[in-house]
């Protein structure tokens, strides 16, 4: 019997891996922060650089780039990197309509008017057919989204915005460390953006970066993030600042803390480790799972070398589960296993919080308003992907062979009783 309806589940909740993950050296470096006299990247200087600043040059190291700068957040990054490449008032940014928010809210940030285009219908990022089609000359930046367990095919992407002289940003917020033909996701794009929220593969539970290779765009992100201010080249006195006013663009206070900057550092060390468990787990799953019928994972391009997972994707045929919808089958999933297991996002045209009309604003007139009214965006492929797809989270990835057993298991049970589901 389900356990859905009073059987036995297979597992228990407390059977799988806890996120975030933090060791004796984590305690270590956060107490070293508290002890410090320094907290902030606006603090003055107590004779060691800033913590933000040594893990920016680490993260740009890891992923082979020359700068990074740290970020409150995710949407912050991707919000500076539209104001570094001077997108703006009326300008259109080409975003992804199966993703988060944050994308379409960073344009609208900017007073740019987001355009939602269609993903592709097996790795559900951005379809790059689409995005060719989606282009005008009001296009100034395409955000390509690495989704979930996959990548956008970045020789594509590239191609079309270099053909556009269109630049690309990576959003790279659920991909820390994929590689794309070796290189890592974030470091193709004119600039790359990451997430270090809570539920993220790499975190210091709130946190962000943007990353670039161009000296002027490194000098922008500076200033835009740290009130118009960026780091001195020199090293400063005892107590003085270690930011100087430059002033090159009206900036902003987004500023990473120092305690998520050393979180983010102590965590570097074991980044690698995870990829790989994570990988081995998820090739397996998708092996195991193929062999159960009527569930198909997300897929792959072949160009993608490395693959980091936010979340773990499958999608249902549905017509193998009874019938029943993909959001029934997750429940009944979750129920013999004790994680959470649901749909992915809705499109991004039906997102209950894509709702610019409740600020004033971006009240700029009818012909804004009307650009970005989200209703007049057709993405038949992300609302099908909503109804029959499946994700849970990347922890789970963490655990054994014998725990993706267990999953593939729980699938063929509800899969063979689904007519029981209610």
């Amino acid at each position: 019997m389900l356990a859905l309806n009073g059987g036995t589940p297979i597992r228990r909740n407390e059977d799988w891996p806890k996120w975030p993950i933090h060791t004796p050296e984590t305690t270590k470096a956060l107490q070293a922060v508290l002890e410090s006299q320094r907290w902030s990247i606006s603090g003055t200087y107590a004779g060691t650089p800033a913590r933000d600043r040594t893990f920016s040059e680490k993260w740009a190291a890891y992923n082979g780039v020359k700068y990074a700068v740290g970020c409150a957040n995710g949407s912050a990054a991707l919000l500076i990197a539209l104001e570094a490449l001077d997108v703006g008032a009326g300008d259109e940014v080409i975003v992804p309509g199966l993703c988060w928010i944050a994308p379409a809210t960073a344009a609208l940030n900017v007073n740019a008017r987001p355009v939602m285009v269609d993903v592709d219908p097996n790795t559900f990022c951005l379809d790059t057919a689409k995005v060719k089609a989606a282009i005008t000359p009001r296009t100034k930046a395409i955000i390509a989204v690495h989704l979930y367990g996959s990548m956008t095919n970045m020789d594509e992407i590239l191609a079309i915005g270099q053909a556009n002289k269109i630049p690309v940003i990576e959003d790279c917020a659920q991909s820390h460390g994929s590689q794309w033909n070796g290189k890592n996701a974030g470091s193709q794009g004119v600039i790359g953006c990451f997430s270090f929220h809570h539920g993220k593969p790499f975190t210091s539970g709130e946190g962000g970066s943007a990353i670039t290779n161009d000296p002027r765009l490194y000098q922008r992100l500076q200033n835009l993030r740290s009130d118009s201010r960026e780091w001195v080249t020199h090293t400063p006195k005892l107590g003085h600042m270690e930011l100087a006013e430059t002033a090159v663009v009206q900036g902003s206070n987004h500023a990473l803390s120092e305690f998520s900057s050393a979180i983010l550092t102590e965590a570097l060390t074991r980044i690698d480790d995870q990829i790989k468990t994570r990988l081995e787990n998820a090739l397996y799953l998708d092996e195991q799972l193929l062999k159960v019928g009527g569930i198909v994972p997300q897929a792959r391009p072949k160009q993608v070398t490395r693959q980091s997972f936010y979340h773990y994707m499958v999608r249902l045929e549905l017509g193998q589960f009874a019938g029943k919808t993909n959001e029934q089958v997750g429940q009944a999933v979750e129920a013999e296993l004790g994680f959470w297991i649901h749909p992915p996002y809705v499109a991004m045209k039906e997102h209950k919080l894509y709702v610019p009309h409740t600020k004033r604003r971006w009240k700029l007139g009818s012909d804004h308003e009307a650009a970005i009214n989200p209703a007049r965006f057709e993405l038949p492929v992300a609302q099908k992907a909503h109804r029959e797809n499946l994700v849970f989270h990347h922890s789970v990835l963490l655990s054994t062979k014998k725990h993706m057993d267990s999953i593939v298991e729980a699938f063929a049970k509800v899969k063979k009783a689904a007519a029981d589901l209610k």
